[in-house]
């Protein structure tokens, strides 16, 4: 919109309307029909996007308009940079501190930060973090990494073959319309089922269960999203135990050899999907060490031999005895936990014992490592009074405080 620059007989002055002045036998500007009509339609369209209806007899819809427009877009088409809003963490799949793969193909746990696999009827089933091909353009945003579920064993009589994450407490998208989106692919043409499960926690109320969607996952690379009502949690009991969620689960077709591929998962507060919110692998490493924490680089799964890089660190001196004679360190986490993490330890090279302080000289192992004091911010790790001979000592730990 302008002033009717291009109508000569207008009349304007300076680029501008102006009044007639009898006194100096000017003419006052004209308003051209075309123009009186195009500004007013314009200023209607701004009322009528707001959802108002114009009104001859108010002046002031378009303030009213501008207010409404103003606010957050449930469409959500604004940059992702404004607010955080994957529910979801490690969505990208950036943050793998158990390790890149499942060492036993029949077990399962957390492998990926935050998602865990489940399955049973005796399946075989290799969880890994495979690579992207830099440049591809299959998946936007350049992701580094996506998550492979390949059963490797069909197994037989199984009623779940699982791959979920946990958002802490169920009061989470309660009664509300909430989006979920991810890539996937398939070694063929397979049915995915997706629900949520509303975990009252120990005492609470039973878990209720919502079908989300089922997909037909193709063998390239594709985008899927559902959109759902999440049940209202009116009436319902929350138990004692502060271990309350919501949990996304996507279901896998059950006793058969298959190779299931993730990406970019991502679950909002939104009646549509939006693009994926990218987060920066150190942020995301701090959201994911609230539910697990090590003492190993990122990198280096628990358990490997790191010739005590990282390790916690004690020094039994010369002269000591009893108490005072045992080594003892200090673990502040990272991140507060959730909650009271169980503590795991380990050893720090391939000899000695496992789970025990082993001397810098590699040659004493303690008997009688453990966890003391842990709390939700840190840990002290002792020998329960247990003396060693004069040394420092060494040994790696995690904790876990996974829903």
């Amino acid at each position: 919109m302008d002033y009717p620059k291009s109508v000569p007989s207008v009349g304007l002055v300076n680029g501008r309307f102006v009044d007639e002045n009898p006194l100096a036998g000017t003419p006052g500007s004209l308003i051209p029909a075309k123009w009186g009509n195009s500004v007013t339609q314009e200023l209607l369209t701004t009322i009528i996007e707001a959802g108002l209806v114009p009104a001859e007899d108010r002046n002031d819809q378009l303030c009213e308009a501008i207010r409404t427009l103003a606010k957050l877009d449930p469409r959500q088409n604004f940059p992702a940079q404004v607010y955080r809003k994957n529910l979801l963490i490690n969505g990208n799949f950036d943050i793998w501190q158990r390790g890149t793969t499942n060492p036993n193909p029949n077990s399962g746990a957390f492998i990926s930060d935050r998602f865990r696999c489940d399955w049973n009827g005796n399946a075989g089933v290799s969880i890994s973090r495979q690579n992207f091909l830099l440049g591809q353009t299959e998946v936007p945003h350049e992701p580094r990494f996506f998550y492979r579920w390949q059963q490797v064993i069909a197994g037989a009589g199984a009623t779940i073959h699982k791959i979920s994450q946990t958002v802490e407490s169920v009061r989470t998208l309660a009664g509300k319309v909430a989006t979920v989106s991810f890539w996937a692919k398939a070694d063929t043409a397979r049915q995915i089922a997706l629900t949520v499960t509303q975990l009252f926690g120990n005492g609470g109320s039973v878990p209720v269960v919502t079908p989300v969607a089922a997909f037909q996952v193709k063998s390239t690379w594709a985008k899927y999203t559902a959109t759902f009502q999440v049940p209202s949690i009116a009436g319902k009991l929350i138990g004692a135990a502060s271990n309350d969620s919501l949990m996304l689960s996507f279901d896998l077709p059950l006793n058969v050899l298959q190779t299931f591929d993730l990406a970019q998962v991502q679950l909002e507060d939104s009646p549509v999907a939006t693009p994926f919110e990218n987060r920066s692998p150190a942020e995301e490493l701090l959201l994911c060490q609230r539910y697990y924490e090590k003492t190993y680089k990122q990198d280096t799964p628990p358990g490997s031999a790191t010739n005590l890089e990282g390790c916690l660190i004690s020094i039994v001196n010369m002269g000591q005895s009893g108490p005072a004679s045992q080594p003892l360190a200090q673990w502040p986490f990272k991140v507060e936990k959730r909650a009271i993490p169980s503590i795991t330890l380990y050893r720090p090279s391939q000899n000695g014992t496992l789970g025990q302080w082993r001397s810098g000289s590699d040659e004493f192992s303690s008997g009688s490592a453990a966890a003391y004091a842990t709390s939700t911010r840190g840990t002290w790790v002792h020998n329960s009074d247990n003396g060693l001979v004069s040394q420092t000592y060494y040994i790696h730990a995690t904790a876990d405080a996974e829903l």
